[in-house]
């Protein structure tokens, strides 16, 4: 038996191609459904809540910061993210 492997490599490069797709859709559902936190101990502060909106605030620009930051604060599984990035930095930084 024969196996045609230009099929076999275009669909793997489709499925390679909606793995990307699939982990951005995963992360919107998982902050859609995920409780916002209020306090991270690793960095022990108070994490960025969902700001009350007022027309002056948009007006001058600070409702789209208190949104980003928001965004930044309550992403889905942030501290696992916190920590691959600081142990990659001492990876790094060891090298």
């Amino acid at each position: 038996m024969r196996i045609n492997r230009k099929k076999t490599s275009a669909a793997l490069q489709s499925i390679i191609g909606v793995i990307p797709f699939l982990f951005i859709l995963v992360m919107l559902m998982l902050h859609l459904v995920l409780p916002d936190k209020t306090f991270s101990r690793d960095e022990m502060r108070y994490l960025a809540q969902w700001p009350t909106f007022h027309v002056e605030r948009v007006m001058d620009g600070s409702y789209k910061t208190k949104v980003e930051s928001y965004f930044s604060d309550q992403f889905p599984f942030r501290n696992f993210w916190i920590h691959i990035q600081k142990d990659s930095n001492q990876i790094l930084l060891n090298m």
